[in-house]
């Protein structure tokens, strides 16, 4: 590794991520605030495909990134737009706006920026894989009561935390498997997505 390849990251939101991912030293540092904008770009864009109520906010964020808007107004508007979406009642275009939300500052002057739309997108991609085996927002619902009752015991002494996920399984088996198999999946969501993050910048590091 050369001296140059040892330097410290200059974006201090590609700082920030590298440290949240544990990036290994070996890894050289990527030395342009262009590739902090390159990668949130590159997020922004693997969310595709938009549900067209979050599509003219989500194009705009991504021109703004592109473009290097410095206007802070323009970003404010940006981010009311994104609360809109994270306020709707459609829980597909809230988990696109809290990717919104996320977006909607200018990398230079947010540390966390990166790690944010990171752990936003991780969410998304949890999200539709647990659509995509078949658990829905009524199967949470219903999980989260009945958990939610165990834990309360018989209204005098309540199950030791450890005791819960066994009486889930006695009492509900065919809910627990369900509701076990959805953690593996979203699980996997998160550390799929956070791999893809660290293969893009050893790839654009080299």
């Amino acid at each position: 590794m050369t001296e140059a390849d040892q330097q410290p990251d200059r974006s201090p939101a590609m700082a920030t991520l590298r440290a949240e991912l544990a990036i290994p030293p070996d890894v050289p540092a990527l030395q342009g605030e262009e590739d902090t904008v390159r990668l949130a770009c590159w997020m922004l864009r693997v969310t595709q495909p938009w549900p067209e109520a979050v599509r003219e906010t989500t194009e705009a964020l991504l021109a703004a990134h592109r473009d290097g808007v410095e206007d802070p107004g323009e970003w404010r508007k940006l981010r009311r737009a994104a609360i809109g979406l994270s306020e709707n009642d459609a829980p597909e275009v809230k988990a696109f706006g809290h990717v919104a939300e996320a977006a909607a500052w200018p990398l230079a002057s947010s540390s966390a920026g990166l790690v944010e739309l990171m752990q936003a997108i991780c969410g998304l991609r949890a999200r539709r894989a647990s659509m995509a085996q078949g658990w829905t927002s009524a199967d949470e619902a219903e999980a989260h009561s009945v958990l939610s009752q165990i834990a309360q015991g018989d209204g005098i002494t309540a199950p030791a935390r450890e005791d819960i996920p066994q009486l889930f399984m006695s009492t509900h088996p065919e809910l627990e498997r369900r509701f076990s198999i959805n953690l593996q999946v979203i699980n996997a969501a998160f550390v799929g997505f956070r791999m893809e993050v660290m293969a893009w910048i050893s790839g654009a590091a080299r």
